[in-house]
């Protein structure tokens, strides 16, 4: 069976650093016509980084408290599987 995605907040534009509503999975959609770099990043500092290509979905699994950041301006939100 497939999995169905819950949201659990309302979709951002986000380029700083953001918590995206403390989610720990996390959909990034880049509708932009360009490739941007994410960076997951905490207190110690980055933890790391990826490409999204222009048009790309990618759902992250962060804890709470990290931040994602991206290179361009990106939307996300806090989902669920059920």
């Amino acid at each position: 069976m497939a999995e169905t995605v819950k949201l659990l907040s309302s979709e951002i534009a986000l380029s700083t650093a953001n918590t995206v509503s403390l989610g720990s999975i996390v959909r990034c959609y880049n509708n932009t016509a360009a490739q941007v770099t994410m960076t997951r990043a905490n207190t110690g500092g980055t933890i790391g980084t990826l490409t999204l290509a222009a048009g790309a979905t990618e759902f992250l699994y962060k804890a709470p408290p990290d931040t994602l950041a991206c290179s361009g301006t990106i939307r996300a939100v806090s989902v669920a599987f059920t």
